[in-house]
């Protein structure tokens, strides 16, 4: 080895070397991963199919095009199947709350709060069947149905609901 040539394995590069193995355990240990005595370390093995079902989409562009929606694992009923039931028995508060309040609750992008009468007076006007449709097919910032599964009369039962607590 030459006089200009740096030693690889000098002893200031060891001891460099050690410091940082020092503090890469340190972190790990102290810092990361403290273990303590007697606890159990639960270790997940998943398959490959685990995790391919819980990536599924629930539903599909093509299921939507020909009106299916993907079956659900379990039960295997369809997932707009139980949505429907579900939402069948809710009140219209509970409609409202479910797909309204975010936006409606709030003022989010534009949308007339619940309670705002001056807001819904001005839309009332144009009837309830037109603030239905409107409702139904989505206007401004709000997307179709509010983003929701409800019916045509869940969505006419939470427009009257807005309507109804805002006067």
């Amino acid at each position: 080895m030459s006089a200009t040539q740096p030693e690889t394995f000098s002893p200031k590069n060891i001891t460099v070397l050690g410091g940082l193995l020092l503090i890469a355990v340190f972190i790990g240990e102290v810092l990361i991963g403290p273990h303590h005595e007697g606890e159990t370390v639960m270790v997940v093995a998943e398959t490959v199919d685990d995790i391919a079902m819980r990536l599924k989409p629930v539903v599909t562009l093509e299921d939507i095009r020909s009106g299916k929606s993907s079956s659900m694992a379990a039960g295997g009923g369809s997932g707009a199947t139980v949505a429907a039931a579900d939402n069948a028995s809710k009140t219209p508060e509970q409609l409202y709350q479910g797909a309204c309040f975010a936006c409606h609750g709030t003022g989010a992008a534009g949308a007339p709060k619940l309670g705002d009468a001056a807001a819904w007076t001005e839309r009332a006007a144009k009837g309830l069947d037109a603030l239905v449709s409107s409702a139904v097919s989505g206007i401004g910032a709000m997307p179709p149905r509010g983003g929701s599964a409800y019916d045509e009369d869940q969505i006419r039962a939470a427009v009257e609901y807005l309507l109804n607590n805002s006067k």
